[in-house]
């Protein structure tokens, strides 16, 4: 990246998505800019094994993935209510 100026946040909600969240999420890292991004994954607090797959890629991205893990299932309002 070529300013470290944030200039474009893609939001991603998910919940009970173990068989596609890590294909989602690597799609979104893949992606080659010419401006800083950063992923910002709402983890609706699923009954699979999404949350522990959100962790891992977070561990794997630290600069480009912010992770909310909600401790109760919100639904759609995950994002609004709860990012900083």
């Amino acid at each position: 990246m070529s300013n470290n100026k944030l200039v474009v946040a893609i939001q991603m909600i998910t919940y009970n998505h173990e068989e596609y969240i890590a294909q989602a999420i690597e799609s979104v890292m893949a992606q080659e800019t010419t401006f800083d991004y950063k992923l910002i994954i709402a983890e609706d607090f699923s009954t699979d094994n999404t949350r522990n797959i959100c962790k891992a890629l977070k561990q794997k991205y630290p600069n480009k993935i912010d992770l909310i893990l909600n401790e109760k299932n919100y639904y759609y309002s995950s994002l609004i209510y709860h990012a900083d």
